[in-house]
């Protein structure tokens, strides 16, 4: 077993003593800077940028690096993701679209969702190296073998596996042992690795070596990217060196919203910052304050779960690729277009009677822009992620949120590095918006959010849980600015799950029993999770107090990690 390091130790030996491992520590908080991840590894990687003169973009690009070594259940250098950057002084900000893209040749893998999810068919061209050095290369400031030092450290000299991803391994290892590779690196002589075993990636540290020599062209030309694509046609896919070659991360804006007098930067579309927007834009309608928190009032917990399942509808129905369909952006934001929406909403009980009937609205009608309108078919609902948030002391910040999409990914693992399956996430109904087509993205639920109140970082946040993303940061949004909690409270908060592809309302058990009972009396079908569930995503926070500047960082214990400020 290899040597663990004495800042290793230490820092576990904190989590240990904790008595949380796999949980959040408490709250932290900061004047220089803070940064909140799912993993006390990622955490320390971007402090120790910050210590170093770094500013939040360098931050955030080392803990991204990391967080795929230390968490390789929810994203690495084989995924994709999105980031929202805001630069205080220039008052910019900036979207980094670095999901993946179907392959040139997508079509002739044939690939059929649930046969071929763990599988080489299910990989599309991965795009966090892209992404996450474009974000380096144009707003960081230390050197890039600088920024990547924590991660080749923790993959070469190993790190101990903590609770969750024993667990994980655990309930994954079916999809695990799909890859003979993959098996060898989180399986021993068959059985799982467990919780306190050291971890080893080797093969992954040379990979992040490389790019840290040779950046981007490492990773997406030469010897590494053809033996990607040799491996991936090996187990059935059919990625060319053309698909990784011309991959490009894409630079734009975010998406922007307001909601009560606060400013929404979010992630751009085909990702899910617009579902954000409109679902605060029909809550801007209901006075919640005067109605309760949702824990314990019925009737702000129906209004709300109503105003989800309507925007979900909306989602699926006009949310694509906007280089191949048309997305009525301007109708869907549109303050008009929620009114219409809100005002549909029968605000004493369920109508219709299921989920699954609810329509989806006009937002054309709030769009001369928009051309058609596609056909509806669901997505899967599983899936797993990771997010960070991070602050310096100039008031930079960075929501960077990233995946494989499901739990492992396609479990696929070729030189080193575990490859996406996004290819889940496309609909393969012709009809549809999301349809797969060749050399495009496809819908994703990660929503990357930074909030601000008068030009100043108010609240960084992000989660992971496929579809739960949107209904996490609503109720998020909601326990901070309508009910004052604070970053901690609002991150411990219950939380609830409604759409229109569902049969139950799906609630954590810190909801009032008899508004449980209030709400099937209104029709809803509740299902009750014990405790808090990572069912309902693991969110990574940073309030900025308007008042006294003071950082305060909460990390989700629903699915691990820790907030480090300073």
């Amino acid at each position: 077993m290899r040597k663990i390091t004495l800042q290793l130790i230490v820092l576990f030996a904190l989590v240990f003593n904790a008595g949380i491992l796999g949980q959040s520590l408490p709250q932290s908080t900061g004047r220089n800077g803070i940064v909140a991840t799912a993993h006390p590894l990622a955490s320390a990687a971007a402090i120790e940028m910050l210590k170093s003169g770094g500013n939040a973009v360098d931050a955030a690009v080392a803990a991204a690096f990391t967080i795929g070594v230390v968490e390789p259940d929810g994203s690495g250098l084989g995924g994709g993701g999105g980031m929202v950057i805001y630069l205080k002084k220039e008052h910019k900000s900036y979207f980094i679209n670095y999901y993946g893209r179907s392959s040139e040749r997508a079509s002739e893998a044939s690939f059929k969702s649930g046969r071929d999810n763990y599988s080489g068919k299910a990989i599309e061209v991965p795009g966090t190296v892209a992404g996450l050095l474009m974000a380096h290369e144009k707003f960081g400031s230390l050197p890039l073998s600088k920024i990547m030092e924590p991660a080749v450290r923790h993959a070469e000299d190993g790190f101990p596996i903590d609770q969750t991803l024993a667990k994980l391994i655990l309930d994954n290892i079916d999809n695990i042992m799909s890859d003979s590779v993959t098996a060898s690196v989180f399986l021993e002589n068959g059985f799982p690795r467990m919780e306190g075993e050291l971890l080893l990636q080797s093969d992954l540290g040379k990979v992040l070596r490389t790019i840290a020599e040779k950046g981007r062209n490492g990773f997406y030309e030469g010897q590494l990217a053809e033996s990607f694509v040799e491996g991936i046609r090996d187990r059935g896919g059919v990625l060319t060196e053309k698909d990784f070659s011309s991959y490009q991360a894409e630079i734009t804006s975010p998406l922007n919203g307001t909601y009560r007098s606060y400013d929404i930067l979010t992630s751009n579309i085909p990702q899910s910052g617009i579902s954000l927007i409109q679902g605060l834009n029909m809550l801007e309608n209901f006075d919640l304050q005067a109605s309760g928190h949702y824990s314990e009032s019925a009737k702000t917990l129906h209004i709300m779960a109503e105003v989800e399942k309507l925007v979900y509808a909306d989602r699926y129905q006009f949310l694509g690729d906007p280089d191949f369909v048309s997305v009525p952006v301007a109708g869907l934001t549109s303050k008009d277009y929620a009114l219409e929406r809100y005002n549909s909403i029968n605000q004493s009980k369920l109508d219709p009677p299921r989920y699954r009937d609810a329509d989806y609205g006009n937002p054309g009608a709030f769009d001369k822009a928009f051309r058609k309108e596609p056909a509806l078919v669901m997505e899967p609902a599983e899936g797993h992620t990771t997010h960070l948030s991070v602050i310096d002391k100039d008031g930079n910040a960075v929501a960077l949120t990233q995946t494989l999409g499901l739990f492992f990914g396609s479990g696929q693992t070729v030189s080193g590095v575990l490859f996406n399956n996004a290819m889940t996430n496309f609909s393969y109904n012709v009809e549809n918006v999301n349809y797969m087509q060749n050399g495009k993205r496809c819908r994703t639920s990660i929503t990357p959010t930074i909030i601000l109140k008068n030009g100043n970082p108010f609240l960084i946040l992000g989660s992971p849980g496929a579809s739960r993303i949107t209904t996490t940061l609503i109720e998020l949004v909601v326990n901070v600015i309508d009910f004052g909690m604070d970053v901690n409270e609002a991150n411990l908060a219950p939380r609830f799950y409604c759409q229109k592809f569902e049969d139950y309302l799906h609630v954590e058990s810190g909801i009032n029993p008899e508004v449980c009972s209030e709400l099937e009396k209104m029709g809803h079908q509740v299902k009750v999770y014990n405790g808090i569930d990572l069912f309902f995503g693991g969110a990574q926070m940073i309030f900025v107090d308007p008042i006294t500047g003071e950082y305060s960082g909460s990390a989700d214990k629903r699915r691990g990690g820790i907030a480090i400020g300073y």
